[in-house]
């Protein structure tokens, strides 16, 4: 419901022409409760670590959740990917940036690439020239 939602609000900006394609990237991380992994260790038992899709992961905070965003130079959000808490933001970049998908007015394919972006220090290593095999 929000890709559906978050994509109906980029194609009226995109058909408007408000979307500024200087693309900033960074993110954020949100702590889990504790009880948010449901590890079944009670009496002995033990479970396998989350899965990869749960997003939920182990770091010296506990239980963390790293959210990172893609957004125009308005503010307005392009692309989102949510990973487990303890994943570099390098290693998160390049995919992310592969989720931005602008629909645009009429028929053709989605925009993909952005005309320039922005980043911190630690997602610079995991961009790489923007060219490479985004598109």
């Amino acid at each position: 419901m929000f890709t559906r939602a978050l994509q109906q609000i980029q194609a009226q900006a995109n058909a408007a022409g408000d979307i500024d394609w200087l693309v900033q990237i960074d993110s954020t991380i949100v702590r889990a409760h504790q009880h948010a992994a449901a590890t079944g260790r009670k009496r002995g038992r033990h479970r396998q670590d989350e899965p990869d899709d749960h997003a939920l992961g182990r770091s010296r905070g506990g239980l963390t959740t790293k959210i990172h965003l893609a957004f125009d130079g308005k503010g307005r959000p392009l692309a989102i990917l949510v990973t487990p808490g303890q994943h570099h933001d390098s290693i998160c970049a390049r995919p992310l940036l592969e989720r931005i998908r602008v629909p645009r007015p009429g028929p053709g394919r989605p925009r993909c690439r952005p005309d320039q972006v922005i980043a911190d220090k630690a997602l610079g290593n995991g961009l790489g020239p923007i060219g490479d095999g985004l598109g």
